[in-house]
């Protein structure tokens, strides 16, 4: 009895010990990021830690050990799915580059809003003591790390999708510019001369502006908001962040070098639970024998300032087809027994279903994790950010094909539909893929875990930092030493050309001396 008192007492008291207090400061106004950051918090909350988060959006339920404190944020109605047309068709036509400084700008504007909200004033002129903090300032919002300097405590950033050039940048990894494309460009891994260099050129440009325009307007932020004269320059809390998680799954997505302080935990979002399904879906979905195609462009996409014609195209193209569809739409349009619509449907459930055979997506990235864990094949129409480069990684694997928004037709979608569904490398291509996603030596969440706690352990893991990150880059790529090397190079050859020169006008004029005493020898 004793002996099962005694470690009790010594579990209670290394719970204790573990249990830390851990602020999050996640303005972000889009879900799809927050659910990343949601089950981010929701591991730490499970193993005992104290979350207490500050965010625009609210959790489905509530979780014990996560308190919420809810921020306000203008651009909130964006992230719910509230943008104009014309702004939805901003995204659309952006260049790689145009892309990536329309969330930096959109970031400059959440900054500047979120710094004038109460909670958040009453949190910087509080005493409040935090072991960790959670943050995503490595995606536009770079002013928020100055938490990590005003709690004195260790910052763990959250990346909510792939490839982003300035998060390699300031973590020090290679970015690998020959073989895995930015986040907005189409390419796979495999790019062609001209990809490359369009690739390469995006990068170079986007990192030029991150660095010389956006971080500035950043730190102008910072001062006024912390007006803190002790505050660190920007740049060196950035490169003082202790971890960066990402929500990638390395052994399906394109095989890439990673730095000791970034740690893939790609599908954290994902719940190991099936729930219920609600009980009209349910029927629907058991009474497809031929199979279900279910439809949702994500919280994003301006449903209802698009056209008519956009939805028409699909209502056409599914009435050629046998399978019945389950579609996640906000508008109400006239059903059929074939085509159920909902304002909400529970995603990963669904996919879950053994009858959905097919998922027509925009190509985020949760629903990308959704899909290949599931299993099942996908049609996308990307719009937006890391959209098109997902689609393109679809097509590469050869587990679904793409349309482009700008070509959507009842063709073009009858089309697609056909192509997948009736060509079985599709189907069989992703269930292999989903056994390579599912077939990991820890969860997600348990890495997670594993790898806060070990900063926690260590008063933060700037151990973990590789010496790149610090170096300028023409240290980095070794720019300086091919300079040296250049004018080197230049001062031999300039060396050589003044010896030969002299050599030449010695020899040229001996021989003409020898000449002219020739001459005057027969005169």
């Amino acid at each position: 009895m004793r002996l099962l008192m005694s470690y009790l007492l010594v579990t209670i008291a290394a719970n204790c010990a573990l249990s830390a207090r851990i602020l999050a400061v996640v303005p972000t106004p889009a879900k799809s990021h927050q659910y990343v950051i949601q089950g981010t918090l929701k591991a730490l909350a499970a193993r005992g830690h104290q979350i207490i988060s500050y965010s625009p959006f609210a959790l489905d339920k509530p979780v014990a050990n996560y308190t919420e404190i809810r921020i306000e944020c203008k651009m909130a109605e964006v992230g719910a799915g509230k943008m104009s047309l014309e702004m939805f068709k901003t995204f659309i036509d952006a260049s790689p580059v145009g892309g990536a400084k329309i969330v930096w700008s959109f970031g400059e504007t959440i900054m500047e809003h979120i710094f004038e909200d109460e909670n958040i004033k009453k949190l910087i002129d509080s005493n409040e003591k935090f072991d960790l903090l959670v943050l995503e300032s490595l995606f536009s919002q770079e002013a928020t790390v100055a938490f990590g300097h005003r709690f004195k405590a260790p910052v763990v950033n959250v990346h909510t999708f792939g490839s982003f050039s300035p998060v390699k940048s300031v973590a020090g990894n290679p970015l690998s510019l020959a073989y895995i494309p930015d986040f907005s460009f189409p390419f796979s891994d495999q790019m062609t001369l001209y990809e490359r260099f369009l690739n390469a050129y995006s990068v170079l440009s986007s990192l030029h502006y991150y660095y010389y325009k956006h971080l500035p307007i950043q730190e102008s932020f910072v001062k006024s908001a912390f007006k803190d004269p002790s505050m660190p320059p920007l740049l060196d809390m950035l490169l003082n962040i202790s971890l960066i998680v990402t929500n990638v799954n390395p052994y399906v997505h394109y095989s890439q070098p990673n730095t000791p302080n970034v740690i893939p935990i790609g599908g954290i979002h994902l719940s190991s639970e099936r729930k219920p399904l609600p009980e009209a879906m349910k029927q629907f979905l058991d009474d497809a024998k031929e199979g279900v195609i279910y439809l949702s462009l994500g919280s994003l996409v301006p449903e209802n300032t698009l056209p008519q014609e956009f939805f028409d195209n699909f209502i056409n193209a599914f009435r050629r087809l046998p399978y019945k569809v389950l579609w996640k739409s906000e508008r109400n349009m006239t059903q059929s027994d074939k085509i159920l619509m909902s304002k909400w449907i529970p995603q990963q459930d669904v996919l879950a279903h053994q009858n959905v055979v097919l998922f027509i997506t925009h190509g985020g990235m949760l629903s990308q994790h959704e899909a290949i864990n599931a299993g099942v094949p996908v049609i996308c129409i990307p719009f937006m950010g890391d959209q098109p480069m997902n689609a393109k990684f679809y097509e590469a694997r050869e587990i679904g094909v793409e349309i482009k928004f700008n070509d959507l037709s009842e063709e073009t979608i009858y089309t697609a539909l056909t192509k997948i569904l009736n060509t079985t490398k599709y189907k069989d291509n992703m269930a292999r893929l989903s056994s390579i996603y599912r077939d990991q030596p820890t969860s997600p969440a348990d890495r997670l875990v594993f790898w806060v706690e070990y900063v926690l352990r260590h008063g933060g893991a700037q151990h973990l930092r590789p010496a790149s990150a610090l170096l300028p880059w023409y240290q980095l790529y070794l720019i300086d030493i091919l300079a040296l090397l250049l004018t080197a190079a230049s001062v031999c050859i300039i060396f050589m050309y003044f010896i030969l020169r002299k050599l030449y006008r010695l020899v040229f004029a001996n021989s003409e001396i020898g000449a002219i005493s020739s001459m005057k020898k027969r005169n």
